[in-house]
């Protein structure tokens, strides 16, 4: 029976950190959570690939942008607050260095070169600090959680008389309805393949 033995490491310091830093990368860019990195004057440093499917927008169109040019108030949305709401968030992050978890949040999203489609998330900021405790960036993860929003207010069919708001709102409830359907179809085949496969 042979014993396995540990081999000595003989890789230099630079070269363990040069791949902890692919490691991380790595780690950012699949992570399922959606997170946006900004610097503290809030210009946009990066986002991975969960955030940019989440708001609909590449990489290049976001990056060196400020927060709220890239992600400006919906101007069909008379009440919008979002950018009010997130700077707020925001601010209270840089003052005080701890995390700030934000309530419900309507922040209408306008995909690259499509019309604005309502939104509604659960926003959490948080900063990065140096070894002195400075913020060297901000940290911004958005859940979606538009579907069960729009499923628990069943908006009635919008009148002449309604706003264009209440039309857009109408016709993103029917896409997620639409997005669900096919997902649960989709689902559906697959199980009945695996089925087909095991009784083969």
């Amino acid at each position: 029976m042979t014993i396995a033995t540990r081999q000595p490491n003989f890789r230099s310091p630079a070269a363990v950190m040069a791949e902890a830093q692919n490691v991380w990368r790595r780690l950012f860019e699949h992570s399922p959570l959606p997170i946006l990195v900004l610097a503290p004057d809030l210009r946009i440093v990066d986002a991975n690939e969960s955030y940019l499917r989440e708001v609909s927008r590449s990489r290049e169109t976001l990056a060196g942008l400020d927060m709220f040019e890239a992600f400006p108030d919906n101007p069909l949305c008379a009440g919008a607050d979002g950018v009010r709401n997130l700077s707020a968030s925001f601010e209270t992050v840089l003052h005080t260095g701890r995390g700030h978890v934000m309530p419900l949040q309507r922040y209408d999203i306008q995909p690259d070169g499509r019309p604005w489609q309502v939104r509604y998330w659960y926003p959490k900021n948080w900063s990065v600090l140096d070894d002195k405790g400075s913020t060297v960036a901000l940290v911004h993860h958005v859940a979606d959680a538009t579907a069960s929003v729009l499923h628990r207010k069943k908006l009635p069919l919008p009148s002449s008389s309604r706003s264009s708001e209440d039309v857009l709102q109408r016709a993103d409830e029917a896409i997620w309805e639409a997005r669900e359907l096919v997902r649960q179809t989709h689902e559906s085949i697959l199980a009945c393949r695996a089925g087909m496969k095991a009784r083969s």
